[in-house]
């Protein structure tokens, strides 16, 4: 719940940041960061950080506090997406910052393994009954 907790905080930051200042700035980013056939500013990736990758991660903090069936799935969602979103950085926007990019794929891999551990756990269970 501390990694969700944590990610979904800096997101939600990072998301109301981007929006608000869609240059970028306010971020230590530039709008000559991003790819020509980009949007000419941070918004619409602000949108997407916010709500996905925001807020997603502190929704799936509540399904586990009320232990929601399906809140493993919800975790490696988010595990998906946060790898995910490091490779679109990558591949797709050409943005090389190894010092965000790391952690982030460890944080997604993290959660991902431990949505995995739910799974199996959650399994042996019925498999008991």
């Amino acid at each position: 719940m501390a990694l969700l907790t944590l990610l979904g905080a800096a997101w939600t930051f990072n998301g109301l940041s981007l929006t608000s200042d869609p240059s970028g700035r306010s971020l230590g980013l530039n709008v000559g960061m991003l790819p020509s056939w980009h949007t000419w500013d941070y918004r619409i990736s602000g949108l997407f950080v916010l709500f996905f990758l925001g807020l997603g991660p502190l929704i799936c903090v509540a399904a586990v506090l009320v232990d929601a069936s399906e809140a493993a799935v919800y975790v490696a969602l988010v595990g998906l997406m946060t790898i995910g979103w490091v490779v679109w950085q990558i591949v797709v926007l050409d943005i090389d910052a190894p010092r965000a990019q790391v952690p982030l794929t460890l944080l997604g891999v993290a959660l991902t393994v431990l949505a995995i551990g739910e799974f199996r756990a959650r399994a042996r269970d019925r498999s008991r009954r």
